[in-house]
C-alpha cells in the first residue's frame, strides 16, 4: 500500500516540475488505467516525450514507445482510447519536416497503437499503427501528401473500428468526417484529393444515395464546390436530388455550382430556394448573393 502511495504522488510531483508535461483523461478507461501523463526530456539529439499510463490508486505502467526528436523535436499531437470489439490506447507523435532544397514542408506524424495480449498490458499494433501514420505536405518534385486518419482523434477512431469489423474502404460516417474536417480547415486542395472520382464511386456502392444518405453526400457536393470542382459537385448533387428532392439547402448548392456555367439555369434554383425560405418564413436568413444573382442580367 505504501508504495502505491508514493507512486501516485510521484506521478502528480513529476507534472509539476515539467513544464512542458500532459495528462490526459482516458474514457473509456484502458483495463482501468484512466489516465495517461507525458513528460519531455531534453537530451543531445532534442526533445524526447515519454508517457506513462497510471490508474487511481497510482499504479503507473510505462508505455513502451516514445516520441523520439526525428530532426527536430517531437511534440505530442493526442492520446486517447478506442473501444471496440478489443480496447486500445493510442497516441500520436509529431514533428516539422522542413527541406527546401528538396521541396518537402509538412510535418511527419506517428501514431502508436496498443492492445492488450494476455499478461501484456501494452503490445503495439504494428499495421494500425502504420496506417494512422504519415507524411503530410509539400512533396519532392511537387504535388502534396495527406495523413487522413492520425491527427483527429474521432477520425482515428472510426477508422480503427472500421477495420475491425472488415471493412477494406472508409465508411461514409468517416468520410463524412474527414471531409467536414478538411472544410472546417480550409483544406480545398485535400478535399478534392481525398474525394476522388474512384473514392465517390466506391461510397456510392457501398452506401447508395438514399433519404438517410442524403445529408453526407449533399455535404460532399458542397465541399467540392467550394474546392471549386462544380462539375464533380453538381454530378453528386443531382443524385441528392433524385433521392431528397424536398432538401431546401440543395437548391442553393446546386445553384452556386451551376453559377459558373448555367447561370439560366441556377436562377432557376435560387428562385425555389428563395421560395422555400420565405414559405418557412426564413427570408432573413437567405445569403444577399441568392438576391443579387436572381437579378443579374
Amino acid at each position: 500500500m505504501k508504495s502505491d502511495v508514493f507512486l501516485f504522488a510521484l506521478f502528480w510531483f513529476s507534472v509539476s516540475v515539467c513544464a512542458e508535461g500532459k495528462i490526459y483523461s482516458l474514457s473509456p478507461s484502458y483495463y482501468d488505467l484512466d489516465m495517461v501523463e507525458f513528460v519531455s526530456l531534453d537530451g543531445d539529439r532534442g526533445r524526447t516525450i515519454k508517457g506513462y499510463l497510471a490508474d487511481k490508486n497510482g499504479r503507473r505502467y510505462s508505455i513502451p514507445d516514445m516520441c523520439e526528436p526525428e530532426g527536430g523535436d517531437a511534440e505530442l499531437i493526442d492520446s486517447y482510447t478506442v473501444k471496440g470489439k478489443d480496447s486500445y490506447f493510442l497516441f500520436t507523435c509529431g514533428w516539422s519536416v522542413q527541406h527546401f532544397g528538396i521541396g518537402l514542408n509538412g510535418a511527419q506524424y506517428e501514431t502508436f497503437v496498443y492492445v492488450r495480449r494476455g499478461q501484456d498490458l501494452l503490445v503495439k499494433e504494428d499495421e494500425l499503427s502504420r496506417i494512422l501514420s504519415g507524411y503530410e505536405g509539400r512533396q519532392e518534385g511537387g504535388g502534396s501528401s495527406y495523413v487522413w486518419y492520425s491527427s483527429a482523434g474521432k477520425i482515428a477512431s472510426e477508422k480503427i473500428l472500421g477495420i475491425e469489423s472488415g471493412k477494406l474502404f472508409d465508411s461514409l460516417v468517416l468520410a463524412h468526417k474527414i471531409v467536414i474536417s478538411r472544410l472546417s480547415n480550409g483544406d480545398m486542395e485535400a478535399i478534392k484529393v481525398y474525394l476522388s472520382f474512384d473514392r465517390v464511386q466506391q461510397l456510392f456502392q457501398d452506401f447508395p444515395v438514399s433519404k438517410s444518405t442524403a445529408a453526407a453526400y449533399n455535404d460532399f457536393g458542397y465541399a467540392l464546390g467550394e474546392a471549386g470542382e462544380n462539375v464533380r459537385a453538381y454530378e453528386i448533387l443531382k443524385e441528392v436530388e433524385k433521392a431528397s428532392p424536398d432538401r431546401v439547402v440543395l437548391k442553393l448548392n446546386i445553384a452556386d455550382v451551376l453559377w459558373g456555367s448555367d447561370k439560366n439555369k441556377s436562377k432557376e434554383y435560387y428562385k425555389k430556394y428563395l421560395d422555400l425560405m420565405r414559405g418557412a418564413g426564413k427570408e432573413r436568413l437567405v445569403p444577399l448573393k441568392v438576391f443579387e444573382r436572381i437579378d443579374y442580367n
